[in-house]
């Protein structure tokens, strides 16, 4: 879906691990984010200061999104159910009607009659389990991978023995661990998968890469 005039849609992320993790993914499934500018049925993809910043901008951005798409994405870690609750709170009050009681597993999308604006939300890992970005970026290493088992096994022990991460950051704690151990180690997530530490085929990143196209790109896709 086009943008009107010099505004744009935008697709509205947590932080810039996000941001560059699904450019980087969405470049390797052939969505042209490769160089800038980028088409302008792309979206602009926007680091909102967290999930409170994200959440705390839907109803402003559906407002002010006539004639755009706006999408959401937010990690679920704390709790899914809540998560969404917070979020459909927001976008009745701009104007969606259609709220399901809880996330489609394959994305929400819908529409503002009231403010004429398309809106979507993807809720990381995969929209029926908790989770967050590092959840999802485990789907694109190797069901068994002997390196991010280590990975893992060693966290769980470095926790045991009085690493200082919470409970909640685990995740992520096995998962920098693993890239610490690549060719280039310690890179970020977009520049690992540039780089192939990471694959880009899993169920869950097919699906994303699928709401993705259907919220923005459905006019050149049908």
């Amino acid at each position: 879906m086009s943008g009107a005039g010099s505004r744009r849609s935008e697709l509205r992320v947590e932080g810039s691990d996000d941001k560059h993790a699904l450019i980087h993914l969405l470049i390797r499934h052939g969505v042209e984010y490769e160089n800038e500018p980028w088409p302008a049925d792309l979206p602009k993809v926007e680091e909102a200061s967290g999930k409170d910043g994200v959440v705390g901008g839907i109803k402003e951005a559906v407002q002010l999104g006539t004639g755009l798409t706006m999408g959401f994405v937010l990690d679920a870690n704390d709790s899914l159910e809540g998560r969404w609750q917070s979020i459909s709170n927001q976008l009745r009050s701009a104007g969606v009607d259609d709220m399901p009681s809880t996330i489609p597993p394959t994305g929400y999308i819908g529409f503002s009659e009231k403010f004429r604006t398309r809106v979507g939300v993807w809720l990381m890992p995969d929209n029926r389990t908790q989770g967050a970005l590092e959840r999802f970026l485990e789907t694109l290493i190797d069901n068994g991978n002997a390196l991010f088992v280590h990975a893992r096994q060693s966290t769980t022990e470095a926790k045991a023995t009085g690493a200082r991460f919470s409970a909640q950051d685990g995740d992520k704690a096995a998962l920098h661990a693993w890239l610490a151990w690549q060719e280039e180690p310690g890179r970020p997530y977009g520049v690992a998968i540039r780089a192939r530490y990471f694959g880009h085929e899993s169920e869950e990143a097919m699906g994303f890469v699928d709401w993705f196209r259907r919220l923005y790109l459905s006019d050149r896709t049908t």
